[in-house]
């Protein structure tokens, strides 16, 4: 974290995102060599969950993201060493995102989390998106950010089941998409 705030210090133009499961989830969930934990970068030690919590907090880390891998069964259902990197992340990365930096960390509030998912993107990459200006297209999430659910991965939309956060209970959600002012999904 002290190289990023050193070369931003000196005008470098940098960015950095983070995924949900590298602050949710240390290096010492691999030793059940269970392959839904292996992904690429590897999971770290709980110094460097830290590192990256406190990134979020002073704003040296700004845009959140996914990392969504999706893999068949057959494909994690080897040894770990041969088993494909990655997760599954749409499917939690919102709720994680919520659970931990908003209710359980309190790093950042709810406005700040829509905002490294939107706006800070969008800047990023120069796009005139991520605003809810007039005239803009109705690409929306609607949340409710106290409902309490347990992640069920045999109950995601995704053919892909590659999590490994089955089980855990988490507080905040998706529960509507409005695209091109239409519902195309809802809770």
């Amino acid at each position: 974290m002290r190289f990023l705030r050193e070369a931003r210090g000196r005008g470098v133009k940098i960015s950095v995102e983070v995924c949900p499961h590298h602050i949710a989830l240390t290096d010492e969930a691999i030793q059940s060599f269970d392959t839904n934990y292996k992904m690429n970068p590897p999971l770290r030690a709980q110094v460097d969950v830290d590192a990256l919590l406190e990134g979020i907090a002073d704003g040296t880390l700004s845009v959140l993201a996914s990392d969504h891998a999706p893999h068949a069964d057959f494909e994690k259902e080897v040894e770990f060493d041969t088993a494909p990197f990655g997760i599954i992340g749409l499917e939690t990365e919102l709720s994680l995102f919520l659970h931990l930096l908003v209710h359980k960390h309190r790093k950042i509030d709810i406005v700040r989390l829509i905002e490294m998912y939107t706006v800070e993107p969008a800047k990023l990459l120069k796009l005139d998106t991520g605003t809810l200006s007039v005239g803009a297209s109705a690409e929306v999430t609607l949340l409710d950010p106290d409902l309490e659910w347990t992640v069920r991965a045999d109950e995601f939309q995704s053919a892909s089941r590659n999590s490994p956060f089955t089980g855990w209970r988490l507080k905040g959600r998706a529960v509507r998409t409005i695209v091109g002012g239409k519902t195309v999904w809802r809770l």
